[in-house]
């Protein structure tokens, strides 16, 4: 049984999906929609990403490393500046990505429900 996140009740976490395989996006929309999340997604490009950042407001983005031959990491570091949380869903291994994205969490495809879960939990707990 895959655990169940129970965001604050007045307000639904909206969290943008960064994901090229529309197969793995649908199976992530499934899981974040029956755990009480808004999904603002498919985007499967880098330019699709930045104008939904310029027009919604999100709280937390889940970015394949590689959408299509384009590398995230512009997205990753507008994500940084505007300190909005994100993780990397990817086969990537962490060896292979730029040192100055290594200490980003990243989960590998396919992913665990309940461990992507449990890491949207911490990324969305407030700062102590």
């Amino acid at each position: 049984m895959n655990a169940v996140l129970r965001p604050d009740p007045s307000r639904c976490p909206r969290i943008l999906v960064g994901e090229d395989e529309f197969l793995v996006y649908l199976a992530l929309e499934e899981d974040l929609r029956c755990n009480g999340f808004e999904v603002s997604g498919p985007f499967s490009t880098i330019d699709e990403i930045h104008g939904a950042l310029r027009r919604e407001t999100i709280d937390l983005a889940l970015l394949d490393i590689n959408l299509g031959g384009e590398m995230i990491y512009p997205v990753a570091d507008e994500l940084m500046a505007k300190n909005i949380p994100f993780l990397f869903l990817s086969g990537y291994a962490a060896r292979a990505l730029p040192e100055c994205y290594r200490d980003i969490l990243r989960l590998d495809k396919p992913y665990d429900p309940a461990v992507l879960l449990a890491s949207l939990r911490r990324l969305l707990q407030p700062a102590a």
